[in-house]
């Protein structure tokens, strides 16, 4: 099919008014709805594979699409392991999430608004993972920010939209600097392509090429909630419902890991590699990564509150991932560069999945007991037995 990937960020789009008019009657029929088209989008997704895998196709799909002949601008879509891997376990998660969400936000009020919010997060999830124009792809990144604040505001438990605020402004700052990190890529390069802009930002200015590095690396790792800026992560964490603490966790940082390695390292690094610059770039990257990878795992060894232990341990794992970035093109041995590469994309997809069951499993737990302290878990399903 020529128009896969354009169908799947399609699906969702058409089905927002869907599920929001369904909700209104069935919130149940709602849900299997938004479940019904993550499935849509994984057959459609799957149908990929066996392009990506022939070494003749460069092991990647791509579908370009006119669109903005001012800006030089098509609307290219793409998928290769990578992003493949991330947009499949992304779906599963939402598949997942939405059939969870059947009982734990039984008997909340809005839950056609709940539902139309998530299938909107559905979009900006995907389209980040498999959009190469740089356009298309901070569109996506913050059509993200709005259906999150809004369920964690909407359906929280204590002061909501306190922590769905703070989420908002950290953000939403972190885009700031994305922002101008594409633009200063737009007016070095003439392309909002990703891997047009590769190429041309080989003869573009080395000290304009850091401070892009510098601007897009700083504004993902913001989502990716890495130390020093992760302070939103355990305030969002602790008061989003389940469902979306799970996909908060699961793939919304991993899609700051994503963004790192697709377009910092992947689109602008190349540029700068054999320079001293890159070389303390790859460098900071490892002190960041290993000063979260302690940071989360000691905080997470005093917390009591299962919700919070949780995300400070996500924190420490997205620390773990960005030490793996930083050894992606450190001129080791390609061989090793492969292990490392395959080793980091497997760790992103392996906590988005069992962070997400965490969740669910956490959130189950304290819709049962509404306790969220841990210490007297035991002693109430002691009563319940």
């Amino acid at each position: 099919m020529q128009n896969t990937l354009l169908l799947t960020l399609l699906l969702p789009a058409l089905a927002v008014p869907i599920v929001y008019l369904t909700g209104r009657k069935f919130s149940k029929a709602a849900a299997i709805l938004v479940a019904l088209i993550a499935i849509a989008d994984i057959t459609l997704l799957s149908t990929t594979m066996p392009i990506i895998l022939d070494p003749t196709t460069g092991h990647k799909y791509v579908e370009s699409y006119y669109w903005i002949p001012v800006l030089n601008s098509s609307f290219t879509l793409f998928v290769d392991g990578v992003s493949l891997s991330m947009a499949i376990i992304t779906l599963i998660l939402i598949l997942t999430t939405a059939l969870f969400s059947v009982n734990y936000m039984q008997g909340k009020k809005g839950l056609a608004e709940y539902y139309a919010l998530l299938t909107l997060l559905f979009i900006g999830l995907v389209g980040v993972f498999i959009a190469s124009n740089l356009m298309l792809f901070y569109f996506c990144w913050e059509l993200m920010l709005v259906p999150t604040y809004f369920i964690i505001g909407g359906w929280g438990y204590r002061e909501p939209y306190r922590a769905a605020f703070k989420f908002f402004i950290f953000t939403h700052a972190g885009a700031v600097f994305v922002l101008l990190g594409i633009g200063a890529i737009f007016m070095a390069t003439g392309s909002l392509d990703m891997f047009q802009a590769q190429t041309a930002l080989m003869t573009a200015q080395p000290d304009l090429v850091k401070w892009i590095l510098l601007s897009l690396t700083a504004g993902f790792a913001v989502k990716m909630a890495v130390v020093p800026v992760h302070m939103w992560l355990p305030d969002a964490h602790s008061e989003a419902p389940a469902p979306m603490s799970a996909l908060l966790s699961g793939v919304i940082i991993g899609a700051g890991a994503y963004a790192i390695f697709r377009v910092s390292l992947g689109t602008v690094f190349p540029a700068i590699m054999a320079t001293d610059f890159g070389v303390q770039f790859l460098h900071g990257l490892a002190v960041f990564g290993v000063m979260s990878a302690f940071f989360g795992s000691l905080i997470a060894l005093v917390e009591n509150d299962i919700k919070r232990l949780i995300a400070y341990s996500s924190i420490a794992h997205m620390g773990y991932v960005l030490f793996g970035l930083s050894l992606l093109f450190s001129g080791k041995p390609p061989q090793l560069v492969q292990v490392v590469m395959a080793g980091t994309v497997l760790h992103l997809v392996n906590h988005a999945v069992s962070k997400g069951l965490f969740f669910l499993s956490a959130g189950a737990i304290m819709k049962q007991l509404e306790i969220r302290d841990i210490r007297e878990w035991v002693d109430s399903l002691e009563r319940c037995q």
